[in-house]
């Protein structure tokens, strides 16, 4: 019989693991570097690195016309009632994500 192979953990640590308890921060500063690099860690293991390094955006929802008294584009136009659907959509994906970052 060959010796079994050395086999990698690529599992993430649980959440209960050290590595995800974020120190109180002290009012001299003395545990920032930790503090800083452990709620990086929690952000990148829950996959919302992008909301930290701005390569999300939150949607621009349509605006109002005072006009027409109807939401409207960016470019003036009236949206169809899916595309404000699936404007609420993408924004409450946003706002879902984006909260537990901040």
């Amino acid at each position: 019989m060959s010796p079994a192979a050395p086999t990698m953990d690529t599992m993430l640590p649980s959440t209960g693991s050290a590595l995800f308890n974020i120190p109180q921060l002290t009012e001299d500063g003395m545990k920032w570097i930790t503090y800083k690099e452990r709620i990086l860690t929690m952000i990148g293991a829950r996959g919302l690195m992008h909301y930290i390094d701005g390569c999300t955006m939150k949607p621009v929802p349509y605006g109002p016309d005072s006009k027409m008294g109807k939401m409207t584009k960016p470019d003036g136009t009236l949206p169809m009632e899916m595309e404000i659907k699936d404007l609420d959509k993408k924004l409450n994906e946003f706002l879902i994500k984006d909260s537990p970052v901040k």
